[in-house]
């Protein structure tokens, strides 16, 4: 599916991974997807999930949207607000970009088109493991322009930027518009890696968490 934020596979070890899906019928495709670097733990709902312990939380959790639509819609908030340790990746049937949008702006780190093939899955929950989001590339940039409460930038960050080598900053404003690091690597020249070392490198500077944080930081210095 062209668009969608993507990075290499890594290695994994096995990896604890909370799992509130409905159906079981889909529930069990994803199992059987999923490689066995997994360590699942099934809930019944979401009350069932809330009343885990933060600190007894996984570094993934993965939901179904029809757990947050209708009434349930700020549900989403209160799930990222328990498990603030864990990163959260929705999957789900087509939704229009207002409602990725939405569950992004509730602390999700990324919605999964049931669409797409479940084998892909696993490079999503990769990908939100290393501090990136899953959402297709248009959904980023419509993020960034609903936004109308910028945030704001810090003196610290402010000076931080003056520390950013010309490479480092042409890397940010890339991002900002919504390149990959492959298209970043095409653009400058450069090898994907080379990209990855100015992204942590940014990162560290910054004092940013992820790359979302970063296209929104930039695109609010343009």
């Amino acid at each position: 599916m062209d668009g969608i934020i993507t990075m290499n596979d890594t290695t994994m070890t096995e990896t604890r991974l909370f799992v509130v899906i409905p159906e079981k019928g889909r529930l069990d495709l994803i199992k059987q997807a999923l490689p066995e670097d997994y360590e699942i733990n099934e809930f019944d709902d979401l009350d069932a999930l809330l009343c885990t312990a933060d600190d007894d939380a996984p570094p993934i959790i993965l939901c179904h949207q029809s757990l947050f639509e209708g009434e349930h819609n700020q549900q989403l908030s209160a799930l990222t607000q328990h498990f603030k340790h864990s990163r959260v990746l929705i999957i789900g049937p087509s939704r229009p970009m207002a409602t990725q949008i939405a569950a992004l702006k509730q602390g999700a780190r990324g919605y999964y088109d049931e669409d797409l093939p479940l084998k892909k899955l696993h490079e999503a929950m990769q990908l939100i493991l290393n501090g990136e989001v899953w959402v297709e590339r248009h959904v980023i940039s419509g993020l960034i322009d609903e936004l109308t409460h910028k945030p704001k930038i810090s003196d610290a960050q402010r000076q931080a930027l003056e520390t950013l080598s010309p490479k480092e900053n042409e890397v940010a404003n890339l991002v900002s518009h919504g390149a990959t690091n492959k298209m970043i690597a095409r653009q400058m020249n450069i090898t994907e890696r080379t990209v990855k070392a100015h992204l942590t490198a940014i990162f560290q500077k910054m004092n940013l968490p992820d790359r979302l944080s970063l296209a929104i930081l930039f695109r609010d210095l343009r």
